[in-house]
């Protein structure tokens, strides 16, 4: 039995496509696979009977893990009494070890330790991107770059027709008010747009009710804007019925270390849709995008603007570039594509 252990729940999007879907993938492959609740994060010094009882809820799981079972570990960092009975149960009864990670994790404070000591510990590290992969590969050699999948046939069901005519919609999807500082870089963009004379609408699925995220783009005069604060994120159609509504699909990243490490993931599920995604040329971005080809990098202002541009009065570029994105993922990002190299990982262990 694999035993999967997820950092939050099925609406948090790491744990829901590396964590609860997976086992569900791997479940109808024909493995036997359990998602145990997974550990509420506490305060440090926290003493009080439901950590108590939730520290024996977790002891009581890791004990059921077999001789001949697997502890897959999706993220599972951050509780700080269940990080400690991972290492007791590796130390002294020899588990096997899975550890899956997305995010650069180790960047924040107080978990770069813990992070070091379960990337050891663990058989084989599963991460989700090449930026990762050099990070895990100084402290084991058992690393697989596996990219945060999509149940393709999910996404396209709303696979996206383009149209001559019809209102041109821009769209960003994700979760905002942790995105801000990203999501700033698009005024300029849009202003520029607007001044040109260029008629859009912008959808940002994911604002979560954030005044500062609403603040950001009411200020600028012009905008045509939908704030769609909140959705069923746990339903992959759901999600994918958002972005069908999309021509293109933005990913403005800050060239920072943590976005280096981050895995494409809003550009993923662009794609599987058939959704043009133009994206900021940072860390997995430029190894999932070919510019021009499935989609389009831009790096300045400049860039966003023009290439927006050039797709807003080109609808037949949008219908082939779409097409080859949504191949791509089919080739490459889907569950169909990289579940069998994790069912390898598991058989090996």
């Amino acid at each position: 039995m694999i035993h999967f252990f997820t950092k939050g729940d099925i609406s948090g999007a790491t744990a829901r496509y590396r964590g609860f879907l997976v086992a569900k993938e791997l479940n109808l492959r024909g493995y036997e696979t359990l998602v145990h609740e997974p550990p509420r994060w506490r305060p440090f010094f926290e003493l009080s009977r439901a950590r108590l009882k939730e520290l024996q809820t977790n002891f009581k799981a890791l004990l059921s893990v077999g001789s001949g079972d697997i502890i897959y570990l999706v993220r599972t960092v951050y509780q700080y009494d269940f990080f400690l009975l991972i290492v007791l149960f590796k130390i002294i009864f020899r588990k096997k070890i899975i550890f899956d990670f997305d995010d650069p994790i180790y960047l924040r404070n107080g978990l770069k330790s813990k992070m070091i000591i379960l990337t050891k510990l663990a058989d084989a590290v599963i991460i989700g991107s090449h930026h990762l992969a050099e990070w895990a590969a100084k402290y084991n050699k058992n690393v697989f770059i596996i990219p945060t999948s999509v149940p393709l046939e999910k996404y396209s069901n709303h696979t996206k027709i383009y149209r001559e005519s019809g209102e041109f919609v821009i769209g960003w999807l994700g979760n905002a008010p942790a995105h801000r500082e990203n999501l700033k870089n698009l005024i300029p963009v849009f202003q520029e747009l607007i001044n040109r004379g260029l008629k859009f609408k912008f959808i940002l699925v994911g604002s979560l009710g954030d005044k500062k995220i609403y603040d950001i783009f009411r200020r600028l005069d012009g905008l045509n804007i939908q704030f769609v604060d909140s959705i069923a994120w746990e339903n992959p159609e759901i999600i994918a019925s958002q972005i069908q509504k999309f021509d293109i699909g933005l990913m403005p990243l800050l060239d920072t270390e943590w976005n280096r490490g981050k895995c494409a993931f809003k550009a993923i599920e662009y794609m599987a849709c058939g959704v043009v995604p133009i994206v900021s040329p940072i860390g997995e971005n430029v190894f999932l995008v070919q510019d021009g080809e499935n989609g389009f990098l831009a790096k300045t202002a400049e860039d966003w603007t023009e290439k927006i541009k050039n797709l807003y009065e080109n609808k037949e570029c949008l219908q082939l570039v779409g097409r080859k994105a949504q191949l791509t993922i089919k080739n490459n990002y889907s569950f169909s594509a990289n579940i069998p190299k994790i069912m390898a990982i598991i058989n090996a262990l």
